[in-house]
């Protein structure tokens, strides 16, 4: 852990790839599902990190269009967690001031778990300190794809000069175009690549990878890579 100093710059928006809940339940002899259970507690951990750091945005990356390749057993385990977690977390990201979100396609989810998260999404929506949105059977490629074909076809039905097609017209169609792209990105577990998570909006993202795998991360931690942002200097390609 980082030895405590002054922050210069805290990051608007946060994303996370949480990554190794499956590798730190195999060490520890226990079954997969509870590698993903142990993550609940550290994604609540990390939104305590950015609510006690100022972060506006925390963006994680809960399950990806690829997930769906894993052992049936081991996606019904998350479909199930997914819902439980989506009513047992409401009270305290309500405390919190937590405004819950959703991008990806969540129709592919199993009912229950689509109805709670969006239970928690309508219930939390007023909220404001901060704003945790949860990418959900999410792919940065599926996300480009869906809004360029969104282009064309207001392009084919005359709802769009084609000569106005620019990077607001990209952006207007992506899943949350209201976000600003994230300061930093976090990912745990070690491996250094972004996993088709957010490929548009990581154009000038600090990155950071660390070593922790995602069960063990604390708000401590989150603390810590606050700090590592603080001290670094952004030139975004100048």
């Amino acid at each position: 852990m980082l030895q405590p100093a002054a922050i210069t710059e805290v990051p608007e928006h946060v994303a996370v790839i949480m990554d190794g809940n499956r590798r730190w339940a195999r060490r520890q002899s226990l079954p997969i599902a509870e590698g993903y259970r142990r993550g609940v507690i550290a994604l609540r951990e990390a939104v305590r990190g950015a609510v006690d750091a100022g972060v506006r945005r925390l963006t994680v990356y809960g399950f990806s269009t690829e997930n769906w390749a894993r052992d049936s057993g081991e996606v019904n385990a998350v479909m199930q967690l997914c819902a439980t977690c989506a009513r047992s977390e409401k009270p305290s990201l309500m405390e919190q001031g937590v405004r819950v979100e959703v991008i990806g396609d969540l129709e592919a989810f199993a009912f229950p778990a689509r109805a709670a998260v969006r239970d928690l999404v309508r219930s939390t929506a007023q909220n404001t300190r901060l704003t945790l949105t949860l990418a959900l059977n999410y792919s940065g490629r599926a996300e480009i794809l869906r809004a360029v074909r969104s282009i064309a076809d207001d392009v084919a039905a005359g709802r769009l000069d084609p000569a106005h097609v620019d990077e607001r017209a990209l952006r207007d169609r992506m899943y949350a175009p209201h976000a600003p792209d994230p300061d930093l990105l976090l990912r745990t577990g070690g491996d250094q690549r972004v996993s088709n998570f957010l490929l548009y909006q990581l154009a000038y993202t600090e990155l950071l990878t660390i070593p922790l795998l995602w069960p063990e991360f604390t708000a401590a931690d989150f603390a810590d890579a606050v700090q590592v942002f603080g001290e670094r200097r952004r030139r975004y390609g100048a």
